[in-house]
């Protein structure tokens, strides 16, 4: 099964390949100064992608409900890229997954997000450093099961790579070949 993992943003990352076996993994930056032409970008883009070779799955996050979100344009945008790749895959017959990121940073890192500090709410600066914590988790998670080399910084690839790594377990049903624990490099 060949799976094409998309971390829908401006800086997309992106990983894709056999179940397992992610050949490819890049980053995109989709150009454009308006929401409007950085969709365009990415539906020619995708419509390229898929036209040049066969894929059966996308596998994206789930978009962000918008009532959760503290930024319009993020949400128009994000909103805007994934019924973008909707279309565009529907052109071609691909099905799209589209998954809760925390339910993939859980397969992917054990957990979804940083641990709380007591029972209030988190102050921005706490916010920020959260983010951080579990982006920081993934890249070297991606880094430990060798989707990325060593000595990478780009968290767009590394979620990139763990929605792939989701996608493998959950709908194409592939068990790892090599049981990586502790450090040890496969």
């Amino acid at each position: 099964m060949w799976i094409l993992a998309l971390d829908l943003a401006r800086r997309m990352g992106i990983a894709e390949g056999e179940a397992l076996s992610a050949r490819v993994v890049e980053t995109v930056t989709l150009r454009g100064t308006s929401a409007e032409n950085r969709v365009r970008y990415l539906g020619g883009w995708l419509h390229e992608r898929l036209r040049a070779a066969h894929c059966d799955l996308i596998v994206t996050e789930a978009p962000m409900n918008p009532v959760a979100s503290k930024s319009d344009h993020a949400t128009i945008d994000q909103l805007g890229y994934y019924f973008c790749l909707q279309g565009i895959a529907a052109v071609f017959g691909v099905h799209v997954h589209a998954v809760p990121v925390m339910s993939v940073r859980k397969h992917f890192c054990g957990q979804a997000c940083a641990p709380r500090v007591s029972g209030r709410k988190r102050t921005s600066a706490e916010a920020q450093a959260a983010r951080k914590f579990i982006n920081t988790a993934v890249l070297n998670r991606a880094i430990l099961l060798g989707y990325l080399p060593e000595g990478s910084k780009d968290w767009d690839q590394a979620n990139a790579c763990a929605l792939f790594d989701f996608a493998c377990a959950q709908f194409a049903r592939t068990l790892p070949k090599e049981l990586v624990l502790f450090g040890a490099r496969p």
